[in-house]
């Protein structure tokens, strides 16, 4: 049932609108005889705001009233947080503070002397609208929770930091939003093997982040079992096909999968369209770990080329999803130069450090996702 409060100093005018109110069948109503009056209905005291809100579903105020009229008690209902949205309707027997009461917050209009009928159309509109408010109110609210425990999940799953002889490897993770498409992955095969992959999805938001958490569910069966990048792609995109082949738009997303070799000092990887990774080393040019495929998920046949370097005594990996670059209005070859000289420059911090600063790069209002691996030549004696 809804509430309204009709405020106005003229005891003649609040029983006329409350006889005409309760006549059509709203039957809680509330007068108030000035602005102090309803600011104690409203549980406002000192100019402070209450809590929990009044349930008040409207306000018809009064323009002209003494000490504080309708324009000042209207600016001071609506600076308060939790009535925003309440819906005020100014009752007046002139047009003269139109403009002023607008710029107030109120919303409507009704003249002192008019017609019954446009009382009550202009109550009934107000009403509906705070209905609507307050439904959008809630779903937003229950959407936020939602969200907040998706990006909960979501987080949970990420693999956490590694550290064992001979590799470090660390991530940085800024999500745009509560959820996102991007994700990693590392796995350890043996004390001289691992499996790391980063997967950025089409798309943001929820539907992004629905596929990037169903491809998570499968890796640790996926890399676990099939290990080498070759069939590694060939099985996530065997996977994706599958699930989402035969949805409208196309489903999809890029990706590097490296196998580390700790013993060869050794990377082979594949990279389905996704952001050239570095491969850092001291006194040495960066090394681009190039585009070998087209992105999981767009072909039925895909080729499943792959590519492999070696370094010497020590070097680092950087990974990254595309919103480390993305920088509108600017050529990506030069922000990726930028990138290698910035990141070339840094080889002296450790790799938390390092991925601190490189994360400074992030410039939009984008999902990014960094993954900062330190290699090393094992030393004899742990090499079987």
């Amino acid at each position: 049932m809804s509430s309204i409060l009709i405020v106005d100093d003229s005891k003649l005018n609040l029983a006329f609108i409350e006889n005409i109110l309760k006549t059509a069948g709203y039957e809680d109503v509330t007068t108030a005889g000035s602005a102090q009056e309803a600011y104690q209905l409203l549980g406002i005291y000192d100019g402070q705001a209450p809590r929990k809100p009044a349930s008040i579903d409207l306000i018809l105020l009064d323009i002209v009233m003494p000490e504080v009229d309708g324009i000042e008690a209207c600016k001071l209902i609506k600076s308060m947080p939790v009535y925003q949205d309440l819906p005020i309707i100014f009752l007046t027997a002139d047009r003269v503070h139109f403009k002023e009461a607008f710029n107030a917050g109120g919303m409507d209009f009704i003249e002192k002397g008019g017609p019954e009928y446009e009382l009550l159309a202009r109550v009934q509109s107000a009403l509906r609208l705070k209905t609507e408010t307050d439904a959008r109110k809630e779903w937003e609210s229950r959407m936020q929770k939602d969200l907040q425990l998706a990006r909960h999940l979501q987080n949970s799953v990420l693999t956490p930091p590694l550290t064992e002889p001979g590799i470090n490897i660390r991530s940085s993770y800024i999500q745009s939003s509560e959820v996102s498409g991007d994700m990693f992955y590392w796995k350890s095969f043996s004390d001289t093997q691992y499996g790391v992959l980063l997967i950025d999805v089409s798309g943001s938001g929820i539907s992004a982040a629905l596929i990037s958490m169903s491809i998570r569910s499968l890796l640790d069966g996926i890399v676990g079992i099939y290990r080498r990048p070759k069939e590694v792609c060939a099985e996530l995109n065997r996977q994706m096909r599958m699930l989402f082949g035969k949805m409208r738009r196309a489903v999809y997303f890029t990706a590097i999968y490296m196998m580390i070799d700790l013993e060869k000092q050794q990377i082979e990887y594949f990279n389905a369209g996704h952001a050239q990774g570095l491969l850092l080393a001291e006194g040495k040019d960066p090394v681009r770990l190039v585009v070998t495929t087209e992105p999981i998920g767009m072909k039925q046949d895909m080729s499943t080329d792959t590519q492999t370097v070696e370094y010497d005594e020590s070097a680092r990996i950087v990974l990254y999803t595309n919103g480390l670059i993305t920088r509108p209005g600017t050529n990506p070859k030069s922000v990726i130069e930028e990138l290698e000289q910035y990141a070339q420059s840094l080889l002296y911090q450790d790799n938390e450090a390092f991925l601190a600063k490189l994360t400074r790069l992030h410039r939009q209002q984008d999902d990014v996702c960094i993954v900062s691996m330190n290699v090393q030549k094992l030393p004899d004696d742990t090499v079987e």
